[in-house]
């Protein structure tokens, strides 16, 4: 009996064996069925990965280029030998273009490149053309298609074009091996260059602007009058914009980050682009909206008279005209012309408190104030264009006379950017119409609108602006322009012409204009409050006066390769810079009518700044340059 329960037993113990093997082998078989079958691909691509090594190859970024199709910068590449070309990670020793082309036909895998974006003129053109930087934690965070070793533009075109210019990097792919050695490449992909895109700016204006401004803190904008295109967009102080790109060598890479740390901590904030960013009263340049709005309204027209006699009073105000307060002196009678080119403070009071605030406002939006230009650049400010809603919304007052006085004579809270005072300066130098400002060259029509004004109006405040430019006028640099021009054209001694209406003159070359003395903040001990300086010009039959230069010229140069020039922008000499634009303007298109404007904003060392004192003499020399003086 106990034979037979042990027997017993064992023949279980054998089944409960037989089974756990059968299970363990029909599991081990599933297994491999599943390995093999289902997941083969799966673990044969892990394995394939293990063996392969990817590196990037650097796409390049589109080229920006000048409207005379010159590069406003450049992609330089720096060559490096790979000490052990075969090691995932190798150490790398900076090489020449020559030494690498050599080294290129012997060892293909031997020389490794970096791209590095060099701007050509990098102080002149820093906020227009921005720069390009490495990307940040936050970028990563926020696009993920991003890479640590990417790049991205910052400031300027180089950020609002960013994804036309940036490219797509290639690859090349490399078998390696157990001891984790390249052993030879197995796919490559040619990156794809990014986006070149031709602008409309001139390079030699912008740095002719940035020399003229030297230490001074403002803008300088140069339009076509014709079209909005933009020549120079330029905000002083600037920075450098080839710090960010970096260097092999040791010392010079230091004194990169010494000069960037100190330019982004700078009090008068290098990067920030005053030109499209920067909103600021108008002061008198608004006059010549003031003016438009009352002869549109028929609040007054070109023979109404006003009696100066220094101030004016409203209750218990006084509003003084500028000539009384710094000179004691008065005007007497005096009409719009002669107001518009003496900047008088009085008519303009009147003006404005007869056409309304309504009107006033209407106008000044009709010519851009208040509203983006759309302009292609990153950053740009609307500015603000006070109404009574405004005022009872935003401060809780109503309007008063006083406050209609300030928006007549461009104070108060109106605030406007650079571009946007070119933009209606260009109405009266084109004779009405109003352009969409553009940097960008294209090959369709400019973006330009009729205002739907009377042109005899336009004619009437052009007359006024041709006399601030001239003898008894406010602009008092530009007097012996305007003198020469008016006597070439037929005027007295003093240049004066009747028999040709200004917007004749200024067609021939005669300079009209209006200077502007800003307030803002508070008043100082004495009363006074700082003040910004503006000019503002515009001028045509440009093409005919340049190409009196071109005459001089020795052999046309125009045509030959573009060269790129590693002297410093502050120290090229601006008489060959001169010969270059006149080549380059000889076999381009060039605007026959420009408008130039200047913003020199008060600072410490000059807190009260004077649009014909500061602003204009800027103005005087880019154009004197243009002209050969």
């Amino acid at each position: 009996m106990a034979e037979n329960m042990e027997k017993q037993r064992k023949n279980i113990l054998t089944k409960t064996l037989f089974f756990v093997i059968l299970i363990s082998l029909s599991l081990l078989v599933i297994r491999v069925i599943d390995l093999q079958g289902f997941q083969g691909e799966f673990f044969a691509n892990i394995s394939h990965r293990n063996r392969q090594f990817r590196t990037e190859i650097p796409a390049e970024r589109g080229i920006f280029f000048d409207r005379y199709g010159d590069p406003l910068v450049v992609n330089q590449r720096e060559y490096f030998k790979l000490l052990n070309p075969t090691a995932l990670y190798p150490e790398k020793k900076p090489l020449t273009k020559e030494a690498a082309m050599s080294l290129q036909v012997e060892d293909p895998f031997a020389v490794h490149y970096v791209l590095q974006r060099k701007y050509l003129r990098p102080f002149s053109l820093a906020h227009t053309l921005g720069y390009i930087s490495s990307v940040t934690a936050e970028d990563l965070q926020n696009n993920s298609q991003l890479q640590t070793t990417d790049s991205l533009g910052r400031l300027g075109l180089e950020v609002f074009f960013d994804d036309l210019v940036r490219g797509k990097k290639g690859f090349r792919e490399f078998e390696i091996n157990a001891l984790g050695k390249k052993i030879g490449e197995s796919e490559a992909v040619v990156p794809v260059v990014g986006r070149s895109l031709k602008t409309t700016l001139d390079p030699y204006l912008s740095t002719v602007a940035w020399r003229a401004m030297g230490d001074k803190t403002g803008s300088v904008v140069i339009l076509d009058a014709d079209t909005g295109k933009v020549l120079t967009l330029l905000s002083t102080p600037s920075f450098n914009s080839n710090l960010f790109t970096p260097s092999n060598i040791e010392e010079e890479q230091k004194n990169k980050w010494d000069e960037l740390r100190s330019a982004l901590v700078d009090e008068k904030k290098l990067f920030f682009n005053r030109a499209v960013s920067g909103a600021y009263p108008p002061g008198s340049i608004f006059k010549l909206v003031t003016a438009l709005a009352g002869l549109e309204s028929e609040a007054f027209d070109t023979t109404t008279v006003v009696d100066d006699q220094g101030t004016l009073e409203v209750g218990i105000y006084r509003y003084a005209n500028w000539y009384y307060t710094q000179y004691g002196r008065v005007e007497g009678n005096i009409s719009l012309s002669r107001a518009i080119a003496r900047s008088n403070d009085i008519f303009f009071y009147k003006a404005a408190e007869w056409t309304g605030v309504d009107a006033l406002v209407q106008q000044a939006e009709q010519m851009g104030f208040g509203k983006l230009t759309g302009l292609e650049v990153s950053g740009e400010k609307a500015g603000l264009v006070p109404s009574p809603s405004w005022k009872e919304k935003t401060i809780g007052e109503r309007w008063y006379l006083g406050n209609t006085f300030h928006l007549g004579i461009g104070q108060g809270d109106l605030l406007v950017t650079p571009l946007q005072q070119a933009q209606m300066i260009q109405v009266f130098g084109n004779g009405g119409k109003i352009c969409k400002p553009s940097i960008l060259e294209e090959e369709t029509q400019a973006d330009c609108s009729s205002i739907g004004v009377k042109e005899e109006n336009i004619r009437a405040i052009q007359e006024g602006m041709v006399g601030a430019c001239s003898s008894g006028g406010t602009a008092y640099p530009f007097f012996p322009w305007n003198q020469e021009q008016g006597v070439i054209l037929g005027g007295d001694q003093e240049g004066v012409v009747d028999h040709i209406s200004a917007n004749k003159l200024i067609e021939e070359g005669m300079i009209a204009c209006k200077t502007g003395t800003a307030e803002f903040g508070g008043a100082d001990e004495r009363g006074y409050r700082k003040t910004h300086a503006w000019f503002a010009m515009t001028v045509g039959g440009v093409k005919d006066l340049v190409g009196e230069q071109q005459q001089v010229l020795g052999e046309d140069t125009s045509s030959k390769s573009f060269m790129i020039d590693d002297q410093p922008e502050g120290d090229r000499d601006l008489i060959s810079e001169k010969e270059k634009w006149l080549q380059k303007i000889n076999s381009s298109s060039f605007p026959d009518k420009i408008v130039i404007v200047v913003l020199v904003e008060s600072d410490e060392e000059e807190p009260f700044r004077e649009g014909s004192r500061d602003a204009s003499p800027v103005a005087l020399e880019v154009w004197n340059w243009m002209m050969g003086k």
